[in-house]
């Protein structure tokens, strides 16, 4: 995997923030830097992920298709052989 360097501007209490983190977990500010935006990324990727799944179950036909579903299901299900 290849890297690239970025400049980025942030407020002085952040950074002296940041360097007294690293230095007491005796880590790089890339490594924490990159944690940081990796985790970002992620939630991003999963709020645009379930706000498409609320999107899809807006729709009413779907919701009608999947109560129907919920309700074969428990139709089906015994409920004494479960484990709870």
């Amino acid at each position: 995997m290849g890297y690239s360097k970025i400049s980025v501007t942030i407020p002085d209490k952040m950074y002296n923030d940041i360097k007294e983190f690293t230095s007491r977990k005796r880590i790089k500010i890339s490594h924490l830097v990159t944690e940081a935006i990796a985790d970002k990324l992620r939630k991003i990727k999963e709020e645009r992920f379930i706000q498409q799944i609320n999107e899809v179950f807006r729709d009413p036909e779907v919701g009608k298709e999947q109560r129907l579903m919920a309700e074969v299901i428990a139709d089906n299900a015994d409920l004494e052989e479960l484990p709870w």
